[in-house]
């Protein structure tokens, strides 16, 4: 039991008052009351709702760069492809012998270009030197084409060809490399 203060009247002094239930907050409220109207307080807070969106849409967020990354990898893979066959390409149109200077490889064409990759995973790529014509003589078509099995987004598990393909026409008859491979119908 606990005596307080609660107002002074003018000219009799303060005045005192009995509180038998024995509250000691601000305003006369109960320790239960109270806890009630702090609890009310911290249910109409929205302050912990942008962290609990926050939350949900991290992982969306994160899956998109992590799509966008492996899609611009795959578009480097295919423009690196493509500049493999370009030179590829080129090196069958003039019939170039690599087992001279400055080459002295010692590797087929086929070799050669695969080696020329970038990348340590595209220097597995499949190399296909075709004759559209079936004509191997100087003014006909050689097409070189690289095929490579890219896994898109690896946690999907799928699978896609990324292809790089370039014909040009030779300069003159084919003696020093052979057709080899099938190459795709454009």
């Amino acid at each position: 039991m606990r005596r307080s203060c609660l107002s002074e009247e003018s000219g009799t002094g303060p005045r005192l008052s009995f509180d038998p239930k024995g509250s000691t907050a601000a305003g006369g409220l109960s320790p239960v009351r109270r806890r009630r109207r702090l609890a009310m307080r911290f249910a109409r807070d929205e302050s912990g709702q942008s962290v609990v969106e926050f939350g949900m849409v991290v992982p969306i967020l994160c899956t998109l760069v992590l799509v966008f990354v492996d899609f611009g990898k795959a578009m480097n893979y295919w423009i690196d492809l493509t500049h493999v066959a370009n030179q590829g390409a080129r090196l069958a149109a003039v019939d170039l012998d690599l087992s001279k200077a400055p080459y002295s490889s010692g590797l087929s064409l086929q070799q050669y270009v695969q080696q020329q990759a970038e990348t340590s995973e595209l220097k597995g790529a499949t190399v296909s030197i075709c004759f559209p014509t079936g004509d191997q003589t100087a003014g006909s078509p050689v097409t070189v084409e690289l095929a490579y099995d890219y896994k898109f987004i690896p946690f999907i598990n799928r699978t896609i060809t990324i292809r790089g393909k370039a014909t040009m026409r030779l300069e003159h008859q084919a003696t020093h490399f052979l057709a080899s491979g099938t190459c795709s119908v454009p």
